[in-house]
C-alpha cells in the first residue's frame, strides 16, 4: 500500500456512503480521532440516490461495499458526474476484496481499497490520509495488473515508430481510469487545452477513434470495465 507521509493538508470534505449505521459510526469516530490530518466530515449518504442528490463539491467518498446494494465502480462514475473532482475508497468485505476485483474498480477510478478485517480500523486513517495526499492505495498486485494491461495496449495498438511522450504516458494511465479532461487537468497541473492535445495525440498514436477504444478496443480490459 501507499502511505501517507506527514500532515496531509485536507483540500476536500469526507463523506461516508453506507446503510450500515455502526460502520457510519465507526468510520466517524476513527476520523475523529485521525491526528494526522484533520477532515470535515459531510453527513452520511444512505444509498446512492443520498450520495448524488448530495453532489455538488468535490469529497472523498468511503463507499461501503458491504451494504450498497449496486455495483461500486459505476457508483463511482455517477458521484463523480455529480460531484466532478472527487475521490473515492472502497471498502470491501474479504470475501468480495480479490485482487481482480479491486483490479477491475481501479480501472473505475477508485482510489483506495479497505478490507473489513479485523485491522481495518487501523488502516483506514492511513488510507484516507494518503488519498487526500494526492497518493493512491491500492496493492502491489493492482498496479501490476494495471501496468501489465497498459504494456499490452501499447504492444498491440502503437503505431510502428511511434512512441508516447513521458507526459502522454501520464495521461493515458488516467485515461484508462475514466478521469475526464478537467480531471487529468487537476490531476497533472496543466490546462485542459493541453490535456485535450495530448488526448488526441495518444488516440492518433493508439489508431483510436475516442478514449471509449482504450476499453471497449481490449478484452482484457472490457472484462475489468464490465465487472466480468
Amino acid at each position: 500500500m501507499v502511505q501517507a507521509r506527514g500532515v496531509t493538508q485536507v483540500a476536500i470534505p469526507v463523506q461516508v456512503v453506507s446503510s450500515h449505521p455502526l460502520l457510519t459510526r465507526a468510520v466517524e469516530k476513527i476520523l475523529a480521532r485521525a491526528r494526522d490530518f484533520h477532515a470535515d466530515v459531510l453527513p452520511p449518504a444512505l444509498s446512492e440516490a443520498g450520495a448524488i442528490n448530495q453532489g455538488g463539491s468535490p469529497r472523498l467518498y468511503l463507499l461501503d461495499g458491504c451494504s450498497l446494494r449496486t455495483d461500486l465502480g459505476r457508483l463511482a462514475e455517477r458521484c463523480r458526474a455529480a460531484s466532478p473532482g472527487s475521490k473515492f475508497l472502497a471498502l470491501l468485505s474479504p470475501e468480495n476484496g480479490s485482487s481482480a476485483e479491486m483490479t477491475r474498480l481501479f480501472y473505475w477510478g477508485i482510489d483506495g481499497f479497505v478490507e473489513l478485517h479485523k485491522t481495518w480500523q487501523t488502516e483506514l486513517p492511513l488510507a484516507i490520509g494518503s488519498v487526500l495526499g494526492g497518493q493512491l492505495w491500492v496493492p502491489p498486485e493492482v498496479m501490476v495488473a494495471f501496468v501489465r494491461q497498459a504494456k499490452m495496449l501499447l504492444d498491440t495498438q502503437l503505431l510502428p515508430s511511434h512512441s508516447l511522450t513521458a507526459r502522454e504516458g501520464q495521461v493515458l494511465q488516467l485515461l484508462m481510469r475514466r478521469l475526464t479532461n478537467k480531471e487529468i487537468s487537476n490531476a497533472l497541473s496543466i490546462s485542459e487545452r493541453t490535456v485535450k492535445y495530448h488526448v488526441s495525440n495518444i488516440l492518433g498514436k493508439l489508431q483510436l477513434e475516442d478514449r471509449r477504444g482504450l476499453l471497449s478496443e481490449k478484452p482484457a480490459l472490457n472484462a475489468f470495465a464490465s465487472g466480468a
